[in-house]
């Protein structure tokens, strides 16, 4: 009898914790170039979240929208503007204004003898992004 009340309480409960899953449906709005000489492509739309992978100047990413049910669309997230992409297996998010529309000129690209003579490790490529992603670019609101 024990088992019985389980078993019914686990099938007739298992749709409830499936049914948002479904709620959303992402599609592709074009490509995007980084324009940063290092960046993080993060988990969630914020700087101090997880990191999924690193990414470099120019590196091209897939910008996505999610489109609801009732069909409104969402492309930009928090209050920073995140955007969620896609690069290579990962889907997390990128700010937009690190993102253009055209290929940037690149220290790396530019000085690529000099950048490779640096002989950055992969920790080392990881904790420049991070410190890109802890700067707060903008003008200041001081009056002079």
């Amino acid at each position: 009898m024990k088992y019985l009340f389980f078993y019914f309480l686990f099938f007739n409960l298992t749709p409830v914790f499936a049914a948002p899953a479904a709620a959303m449906k992402k599609s592709i709005v074009g490509i995007r170039y980084f324009s940063k000489p290092m960046g993080n492509v993060h988990q969630n739309p914020s700087r101090y979240s997880l990191v999924l992978t690193t990414i470099s100047c120019n590196h091209p990413v897939k910008v996505m929208k999610e489109t609801s049910v009732d069909g409104k669309e969402f492309l930009l997230y928090a209050e920073d503007k995140w955007n969620l992409v896609t690069v290579g297996p990962y889907e997390g998010y990128i700010m937009a204004e690190y993102l253009t529309e055209k290929k940037t000129e690149c220290f790396e690209e530019e000085y690529s003898k000099f950048f490779d003579g640096l002989n950055l490790g992969v920790n080392d490529l990881y904790y420049w992004a991070r410190l890109y992603d802890q700067y707060i670019q903008g003008k200041s609101q001081v009056n002079q």
